[in-house]
């Protein structure tokens, strides 16, 4: 069956030579079926732990980033460390079962295969990463992971913090780069360094915000993306 490709997918990726990949979303699903609740839940716990109620909105809150925000937040850094041990642990044993996101690992073969530079930058812990592309042979299709900056969740995206830090690794100006990400934050933080961005619509719920916050394209599925790695052209290199 032929993949039709969006023209403007083509278009950003011929104006660009590296492909930047978030990790949770386009290559995975870390905390899945409600696990990311779970785990948030455990976060707040040990806040109770150090006598720390938390405020409702982070009472509410299903993402385990924000509860390391707000724990940031409060100053108190043997609190902070064991938040974030505590975190990277939960990530480290999600990723050793969870389940790739279909066609990822062929958009990391395509670009692989067509000469782009890989990296991937992600609030996510670098080990958990790492685990994950190691677990899958994946790793040599990747020249740069960064991850979050273990007790500062401050730098994590949208802050340009990681992904200066890949564009370092990768030595590689920001317009040579187009990032891929599925929520704001990716698309936020690309506008923030002068990347470009492909929105990843991987559900009706996150299209409209997504679209909202003005990618360069968008890709409702990793297979499209692939195929449009595969008949792109990339931009030759510029001076960093």
């Amino acid at each position: 069956m032929t993949t039709t490709i969006p023209s403007a997918l083509v278009h950003v990726l011929a104006k660009t030579r590296c492909v930047l990949l978030d990790f949770d979303g386009p290559i995975c699903a870390v905390f899945a079926h409600g696990r990311d609740a779970e785990v948030a839940d455990e976060l707040r716990a040990i806040l109770r732990g150090h006598e720390i109620e938390p405020p409702d909105e982070v009472n509410n809150a299903s993402n385990p980033l924000r509860i390391l925000r707000y724990a940031y937040e409060l100053g108190q850094a043997d609190m902070m460390t064991e938040i974030e041990d505590f975190l990277r642990e939960a990530e480290l044993r999600a990723v050793a079962d969870a389940l790739p996101t279909p066609d990822a690992a062929d958009t990391m073969l395509a670009c692989h295969e067509a000469g782009r530079p890989l990296g991937i930058v992600s609030n996510n812990s670098a080990p958990a990463i790492e685990a994950f592309l190691d677990a899958h042979g994946l790793s040599h299709l990747v020249l740069a992971v960064v991850g979050r900056k273990p007790i500062r969740p401050d730098l994590m995206k949208p802050h340009p913090d990681p992904v200066s830090r890949v564009l370092a690794i990768l030595d590689t100006p920001a317009s040579d780069c187009v990032l891929v990400g599925d929520s704001l934050t990716d698309i936020e933080v690309a506008h923030a360094t002068g990347v470009r961005s492909i929105g990843y619509i991987r559900s009706p719920s996150r299209r409209r915000a997504l679209l909202a916050a003005l990618p360069n394209a968008v890709t409702q599925s990793m297979a499209t993306l692939a195929a449009a790695i595969r008949a792109s052209q990339p931009a030759a290199r510029t001076s960093s």
